[in-house]
């Protein structure tokens, strides 16, 4: 069996070059989330994580205003769908959603060309693929969930918001998914990837890394303990994710092979997999 995957979309324009490859040929692919995702969801991290009321032009109400900043993802969310409408004719496309796949732009845009797999196992031909959303909360967030954010959305709020989740709820939840199915057919696909695998920010990343998430954090791997505990244990046959673009690549580990699937940009670059028996192979192509 062989499919694709695709990372973090840049732009919705570029999935029309997949229409140039022989899709009939894949069953089906795999979207490892940031779909929606664009520089304003950076610009609005960053204002919540600082606490800059200044992000807010004082004439605005904060959440009108949230709001109206995410109507250019709502756009995209819109014209990506549209696209992968006609990749359905080819092939069926499962996802999971990222941290700037915020949930009020998914409930605006309502997609229909694919299916989130977030907390699923879906079987196809003889394989399972158990999905994850999101990226592990920051400790400020679990330590303060009423506490609210420049936006008024209380961080309890705002983790929904982001898709993020608590390390225990990862690993229990792909637990109950898969154990009681073969690792070697059981494919896991997250957005963040498992910590210290594929996981590690640029240098000039690494302060916000350990402000963001602590001393694990100070040589700035953000990937989440959680889903790491549970490669590690279980051994499922993948683990395909995302989200730290500057470490794509492939890499086996204890049995699984890990590939972060990185950023599908104006380079075109997704990868192919083949399970032929018991054997992964896994390469990046250009379409």
């Amino acid at each position: 069996m062989k499919f694709l995957v695709i990372g973090d979309i840049e732009e919705a324009e570029y999935l029309n070059a997949l229409l140039n490859i022989d899709l009939k040929s894949y069953p089906f692919m795999v979207l490892t989330g940031d779909i929606a995702g664009l520089p304003t969801g950076w610009k609005i991290g960053r204002a919540r994580a600082l606490e800059d009321k200044n992000f807010i032009p004082p004439n605005k109400d904060p959440k009108e205003y949230y709001q109206e900043l995410l109507e250019p993802n709502v756009e995209k969310l819109r014209k990506i769908d549209n696209i992968l409408k006609k990749i359905n004719r080819y092939l069926k496309v499962f996802a999971v959603y990222g941290n700037t796949d915020f949930k009020s732009v998914v409930e605006r845009a309502k997609p229909t060309s694919f299916d989130v797999i977030h907390n699923k196992l879906v079987e196809i031909n003889g394989f399972y693929l158990a999905g994850y959303n999101g990226h592990p909360m920051y400790p400020w967030e679990i330590e303060n969930p009423l506490k609210k954010d420049i936006f008024g959305y209380t961080y309890e709020e705002t983790a929904l918001e982001l898709n993020s989740f608590k390390e225990e709820n990862i690993y229990h939840d792909l637990k109950s998914l898969t154990e009681s199915y073969p690792n070697d057919r059981i494919i896991i696909v997250t957005h963040t990837p498992p910590y210290r695998i594929l996981d590690k920010v640029k240098p000039e990343l690494i302060e916000w890394a350990r402000k963001s998430y602590g001393e694990k954090s100070k040589d700035g791997n953000v990937g989440s303990t959680g889903l790491r505990n549970f490669i590690l244990e279980y051994k499922p046959i993948l683990s395909l994710f995302g989200h730290i673009h500057e470490s794509v690549g492939i890499e086996k580990v204890d049995g699984t092979t890990c590939v972060n699937a990185g950023k599908f940009d104006e380079n075109k670059e997704i990868v192919e997999i083949r399970l032929e028996r018991k054997e992964v192979k896994a390469k990046f192509i250009s379409v």
